[in-house]
C-alpha cells in the first residue's frame, strides 16, 4: 500500500483509539480501545464459565433449550447454548444473531437501557413483522420494554418464529447494569401459558444467581 493509504488508515485507528502516537517519537503502539475489548472478551469468558452450569440445569429440569445472550447494536449474540433432551428444531447458534425487539432475550437486553437509548436506535426505522405477533412499532416496544422492566423477565410468544415460545431474565453486573440475558426456549405445545409464569419465577432466580456469583449484591427473592 502507499504511504497516503497506510496513513490514512492509522490515522483512522488512531482517532478510534485502536492505535495511539508517542509524541516524541511518532511511533505508534496499540492503543486503549484494544485493552478494553480485550477486557470485554475476557469478562465475556467469565460469565459464559459461571451461567453454563445454571443453563445445564435449566435444561435438564425442563428438557428445553437455554440460551445466554448479549446485546450488539440492535442484534442480540447468542455466547452459549444448551440443548435439552427434547429441543428439536431450535436454530439457534452460539455467535449467531437475532433480531432485538421481537426475541425474549433481545427485549430483557434493552430493558437495561434507557428510553432515550432505544428511540435512537429505532427512531425511522420499520420494525419487521416475521409473524402476526411481532411488535410493529417503536411506541408498542417501547410498552413492552417497561413491562419487562417492572416484571423482571421478558416472554417471546411466537414473536419470532411461529410455534416458537420464550422465557428470558436479566443477567446483572457488580454495579446492577443488565449485561447479558438468559432463556429457555420451547415449542409453544410445551410451553403452555399455564406454565410460563412459573418457568418465568425460576428463571429470574436463576439470573439473580448468575449475578450474585458477578458480584452482583441483591438479594435471592
Amino acid at each position: 500500500m502507499s504511504k497516503s493509504t497506510v496513513h490514512g488508515l492509522i490515522a483512522t485507528l488512531e482517532k478510534c483509539g485502536y492505535m495511539r502516537q508517542d509524541p516524541r517519537s511518532g511511533k505508534y503502539s496499540l492503543g486503549i480501545r484494544l485493552f478494553e475489548m480485550g477486557q470485554a472478551y475476557v469478562s465475556n469468558l467469565d460469565l459464559r464459565e459461571i451461567a453454563l452450569l445454571y443453563l445445564r440445569e435449566l435444561s435438564i429440569h425442563y428438557q428445553e433449550t437455554t440460551h445466554l445472550a448479549v446485546l450488539s447494536g440492535e442484534e442480540v449474540v447468542y455466547i452459549d447454548k444448551v440443548d435439552g433432551p427434547r429441543s428439536i428444531g431450535i436454530r439457534s447458534q452460539v455467535g449467531g444473531r437475532n433480531p432485538a425487539y421481537c426475541t425474549g432475550v433481545g427485549k430483557v437486553l434493552l430493558s437495561g437501557l434507557d428510553e432515550r437509548q432505544i428511540d435512537s436506535m429505532y427512531a425511522g426505522k420499520t420494525l419487521k413483522k416475521y409473524t402476526e405477533n411481532t411488535v410493529g412499532d417503536l411506541a408498542g416496544l417501547i410498552h413492552q420494554i417497561r413491562q419487562v422492566r417492572e416484571q423482571g423477565y421478558a416472554y417471546d410468544m411466537e414473536e419470532f418464529e411461529l410455534d416458537l415460545r420464550c422465557i428470558a431474565a436479566p443477567v446483572r453486573d457488580s454495579e446492577g447494569a443488565v449485561i447479558a440475558a438468559i432463556s429457555l426456549s420451547g415449542p409453544s405445545n410445551r410451553l403452555l401459558d399455564t406454565k410460563m409464569d412459573d418457568i418465568a419465577i425460576n428463571l429470574v432466580k436463576t439470573a439473580l444467581q448468575i449475578s450474585r456469583r458477578l458480584g452482583y449484591k441483591d438479594k435471592l427473592k
